[in-house]
């Protein structure tokens, strides 16, 4: 009998030992951008297996599973759902559709899924992936450009390429916020490079579909995210080089230009950035010009007006509340510290209502440390984040030694 549970005992620490060796799994599900293969686009230059492979380097060992079909909607991703997704028993699924559901078919003059149904839909998604153990990822689709062949029709001529589908990628930020679900926001950062010069046409195949180097772009803006739910650095080490738009040609080559063809108004910060150009209040302002950087999405100035600074005063904390402009779902802070200044010991709180504020923590900087300090919790729902300024170095600069000073503050959903 004792030679039984040790036999016994045995075999369940090598299932055991077995079962941990089994790679995280990865399920992405959605249209033909998830699919990625297509004339001129392998397999392996799919996003999804540009994150196996990157993942499994830096991270942990993956296994990605790529489910995406072309030309799907929510609506059709909901039957097969069962059978492609849940039965294979991911930790993880990766959840992009909007291209499709927005569409208005040639002669029409309606979206092919009305914007109620497909914002249902992922909510339904998200419950259902969650009811079976697994933990969703929701992901906005990629802006289309002026080369796509709808470009050249109505009502996208007229409205530009992105007509409707704008108003789909906010749908599915509202659901990641309200269902508290991780996000990545690919819209965002394709946008964000067409304003630093990127042409995103030739990172396509057609104006729609991403070829070689924009499922490289994808798969580098996923990364950041899974790498961080995974516990792992979440910096990307694969360095990736976007192709410049040509100022004469290309309809992406400025600020102006763009925003006749994306709807400017209903576009995120850059980057996912919640805290880009929104306003704040202080306890105490700086009088010298030092007070308008914290948000303007300069990170590595010490000068004004992209720095900021606090005014002089001698009692602390100092607080300085940013106002996101709604409820937001908020999981990372991110602080820039100036190396002028005196800037110390720099508390986050979060806030929904304005009133009661929550610490997420506390960072204490080195004297004049150009560096940035990361703040997490939980994502949870906020409008407010506040920065308390609790001590100074009492180095004296410009006159004081109560100044201190940040180049900026972001913050993120994830």
């Amino acid at each position: 009998m004792l030679r039984l549970l040790l036999l016994m005992a045995a075999i369940m620490v090598l299932a055991s030992a077995l079962w941990s060796d089994q790679p995280v799994k990865i399920v992405c599900l959605g249209d033909s951008i998830t699919k990625g293969v297509r004339s001129g686009v392998t397999a392996e230059q799919t996003f999804a297996a540009l994150l196996e492979q990157w993942l499994s380097e830096h991270v942990t060992p993956v296994q990605v599973i790529n489910v995406g079909i072309g030309g799907e909607r929510t609506d059709m991703a909901l039957p097969r759902l069962d059978a492609d997704v849940i039965a294979l028993q991911p930790d993880y699924a990766c959840i992009m559709y909007g291209t499709n559901d927005a569409h208005i078919d040639a002669g029409k003059t309606e979206v092919r899924l009305p914007l109620e149904a497909y914002e249902a839909n992922l909510h339904t998604i998200v419950a259902r992936l969650r009811e079976a153990g697994i933990k969703p990822v929701l992901m906005t689709s990629i802006p289309l450009c002026h080369t796509h062949q709808h470009a050249r029709r109505s009502p996208y001529r007229e409205q530009g390429p992105n007509y409707k589908l704008t108003e789909y990628v906010a749908a599915c930020r509202r659901v990641a916020a309200a269902d508290r679900v991780p996000l990545v926001d690919n819209f965002a950062a394709w946008a964000e490079a067409a304003f630093l010069g990127a042409d995103l046409s030739a990172m396509t195949t057609d104006g729609c579909h991403p070829n070689p180097q924009g499922h490289e772009f994808l798969a580098a803006t996923i990364y950041p995210v899974l790498a961080g739910l995974m516990g792992g650095d979440r910096t990307v080490l694969t360095e990736v080089s976007l192709p410049l738009a040509e100022p004469a040609t290309s309809p992406y080559a400025t600020p102006a230009a763009i925003a006749e063809r994306v709807d400017i108004a209903q576009l995120p910060t850059p980057g996912g950035n919640l805290a880009h150009q929104r306003p704040y209040t202080e306890t105490d302002p700086n009088r010298f010009g030092y007070n308008t950087g914290l948000t303007d999405g300069v990170k590595d100035s010490d000068k004004r007006p992209a720095v900021y600074a606090t005014g002089a005063g001698e009692t602390y904390p100092k607080l300085t509340t940013i106002d996101l402009g709604a409820q937001q779902q908020v999981g990372r802070v991110v602080v820039y510290n100036s190396k002028d200044g005196s800037t110390r010991t720099v508390s986050v709180a979060l806030s929904d209502d304005g009133g009661q504020f929550e610490e997420i923590g506390r960072h204490e900087f080195a004297q004049g440390e150009g560096a940035s300090h990361e703040y997490r919790c939980e994502p949870r729902p906020a409008r407010y984040v506040r920065l308390s300024f609790l001590d100074s170095w009492l180095n004296e600069t410009h006159g004081s030694k109560h100044f201190v000073f940040l180049r900026e503050v972001e913050v993120f959903a994830e």
